[in-house]
């Protein structure tokens, strides 16, 4: 055992040492020059990632903070607003808008489908706002949120998409519609957990301006003065702004149409893989992520979950909800390369025949994966 994990879980992801170093900078003013500089400069490179122009809000908090910032700044008690559910983190959202006193309603899809389009438009006539989850953590399926945006549009209601665990799928704010998009650090973005960041559209912010405040920590109006100055009303988490700064321009560096291209391919072998080793994923392989897989596991799932990090150091996560006993979710997020998820394959299918559970011979997975990197 060497004591050296490696992190392949839908997030918080494994984080490179140069963003590592650059969290360990001595921390320093949040009200100087060197901050605001930091502010302006992470504004810009997020805004090319995500393909938007939009004003961006720093929320230190976890992804779920940006979603109430998002939310508190938005719905007045009694407006209707249409969430489609299809996984836990949709279901979160929708709880957030009923907090806040909003009219929910849903359009409901199983878990490992996408979001019911034609259901949507029966449901959105008076909806203020639709708000979808892009990349569902829960099952590995990413919604079409290009096309609820476009529903949304033609009821004359705004699209919120949470995208925080959808870095490294294409994504296109502005050119798709969307109004509200947010993000968070620990996830395809690389970086320690602990900040999320909200894009906020020209009509979003409108709507904001006219709806009453509710909440002192998440007042998008103190946002707006702050940002005159290049900060923000609280005390931001320096350190993580700056190490997610350096993340960023890991990204830019390496371009957004490779970085999105070796998050596909990754996935891609992974699936392979998988489905080498007779084994299916829960999302539909029309909308499969490309960050993050959700293996259906009859049984043992657990126990699975619990040889791969003993035995291998390999460290995956179970499901969620109703499938908390029966799925093996992997995240091949962030900096993962060829090397991880052949470590990870050769890990599962080891736990699989540990737990009696593998029906082919060993090396099937893995060689599916490393047939498929050695192709593309």
């Amino acid at each position: 055992m060497k004591g050296e994990e490696l992190i392949m879980l839908p997030g918080p992801v494994g984080v490179s040492h140069e963003v590592l170093l650059a969290m360990a900078t001595p921390t320093f003013n949040h009200r100087g020059p060197r901050f605001f500089r930091l502010y302006s400069d992470v504004k810009e490179k997020l805004r090319k990632i995500l393909n938007t122009s939009a004003e961006i809000y720093f929320i230190t908090g976890s992804g779920t903070a940006g979603n109430e910032f998002a939310v508190s700044n938005l719905v007045s008690p009694g407006e209707k607003v249409v969430v489609c559910t299809n996984g836990f983190f949709a279901d979160r959202l929708r709880d957030a808008f009923r907090v806040y006193g909003a009219d929910v309603v849903e359009v409901v899809s199983k878990w490992g489908k996408s979001v019911d389009l034609d259901e949507l438009k029966k449901r959105v006539d008076g909806a203020s706002i639709v708000a979808a989850v892009f990349n569902e953590t829960s099952t590995g399926v990413v919604n079409q949120v290009k096309e609820i945006s476009r529903v949304a549009h033609s009821a004359g209601a705004l699209c919120l998409v949470d995208n925080i665990s959808g870095i490294g799928n294409e994504y296109y704010m502005d050119p798709w519609g969307i109004d509200v998009t947010v993000v968070a650090s620990q996830k395809g973005l690389a970086t320690p957990p602990g900040v999320s960041f909200v894009a906020v559209s020209p009509a979003a912010k409108e709507k904001a301006s006219k709806t009453p405040k509710r909440s002192l920590y998440f007042n998008m109006d103190l946002f707006d003065k702050s940002s005159a100055e290049f900060s923000t009303p609280a005390t931001p988490s320096v350190n993580i702004v700056y190490a997610f700064n350096k993340a960023l321009d890991l990204i830019l560096e390496e371009g957004l149409e490779r970085f999105v291209k070796r998050h596909y391919t990754n996935a891609e072998a992974f699936r392979r893989g998988i489905s080498a080793l007779g084994l299916e994923l829960l999302a539909d392989p029309k909308f499969a992520s490309n960050t993050l897989s959700a293996l259906v596991l009859k049984e043992k799932a657990k126990d699975v979950v619990k040889t791969m990090l003993e035995k291998y150091e390999v460290v995956v996560s179970t499901g969620l909800g109703a499938y908390k006993e029966n799925l093996i979710r992997v995240g091949h997020m962030g900096r993962v390369d060829a090397k991880d998820i052949v470590t990870t394959l050769s890990a599962l299918e080891l736990s699989l025949r540990h737990n009696g559970l593998l029906k082919t011979k060993l090396g099937e997975g893995v060689a599916a994966a490393m047939e498929y990197y050695y192709g593309s």
